[in-house]
């Protein structure tokens, strides 16, 4: 299982220990540091219960139970995240980062992106084209 889910823990070293040595330039930026970490750790959560999820349900041999799989992924990632970030706006009040919420936007995009990919390498014969 290690080996399936190594790129997506490697895009979350990578995206945290970015974050974490170049705090100085996302402050530049406009953004802060501590809501891209805890979206990083948020998002990776996700996706890692989300690929488990489905490559379980890729064991079963009824092909609805992958659909369910990806369907409750998906909605898990996408209430969490929403969750999230209304408890964030809540707690800020007006010292918001707006610049912070589009980065995790973005983070949200890739993770979802590694998420579908991994899971698709796992049978090459029926995804020829990956």
């Amino acid at each position: 299982m290690g080996k399936k889910i190594r790129p997506l823990v490697l895009f979350f070293l990578i995206v945290n220990a970015l974050t974490i040595v170049g705090d100085k330039k996302i402050a530049a930026w406009g953004m802060k540091q501590d809501v891209l970490i805890i979206a990083n750790i948020l998002l990776f959560l996700f996706s890692l219960v989300g690929l488990l999820m489905q490559l379980n349900a890729s064991k079963n041999p009824n092909p609805n139970a992958i659909v369910r799989a990806v369907m409750a992924g998906m909605g898990l990632k996408l209430l969490g995240f929403g969750a999230a970030l209304i408890i964030y706006l809540s707690m800020v009040g007006k010292d918001k980062s707006v610049y912070s919420i589009y980065a995790a936007l973005g983070l949200y995009v890739v993770y979802t992106w590694i998420e579908v990919r991994l899971f698709l390498r796992q049978n090459p014969k029926k995804n020829a084209r990956i």
